[in-house]
């Protein structure tokens, strides 16, 4: 039996995944930093949740964790990857969405929409982003 034969980098780019992903780390740092009010509940809700969805003991110590989420890394196929995470990316986005809506504003999150439209290119779209905090700067498409 022969080895499979290589597939191109160009052809389907590889991306690495944790299998333990990597936002456990943060999840972990803010539900064991906080004080017992209504956000480190919350933030300690998120953790366990989020640990208890990925199989990873709740109670875990941090050195701990960060070692099964090293052990986790695999390169995968781009689009196996992207499958995989298929479900994630709207629970991520809300984690980060407002941060990031401060951060550049909403003529970025314009942008993005506009350049998945495919009504802008991605020279437009590095415009926008420089632009990021100005609000008042838009790119028309």
């Amino acid at each position: 039996m022969s080895a499979p034969a290589p597939t191109s980098p160009a052809a389907s780019p590889a991306e690495v995944h944790h299998a333990v992903p990597r936002c456990l780390l943060k999840l972990h740092d803010e539900a064991t930093s906080g004080d017992l009010d209504g956000a480190g509940i919350q933030a300690w809700l998120e953790w366990e949740w989020e640990a208890m969805r990925w199989g990873v003991p709740v109670e875990i110590e941090r050195a701990d964790l960060e070692r099964l989420v090293l052990a986790s890394t695999v390169v995968l196929e781009r689009e196996k990857h992207r499958l995989i995470h298929g479900s994630d990316w709207q629970r991520w986005g809300r984690r980060g969405g407002p941060a990031t809506l401060r951060r550049y504003g909403t003529s970025w999150y314009s942008a993005l929409a506009r350049k998945r439209w495919g009504k802008i290119g991605a020279e437009d779209l590095a415009l926008a982003r420089v632009a990021g905090g100005d609000r008042r700067a838009s790119v028309v498409g």
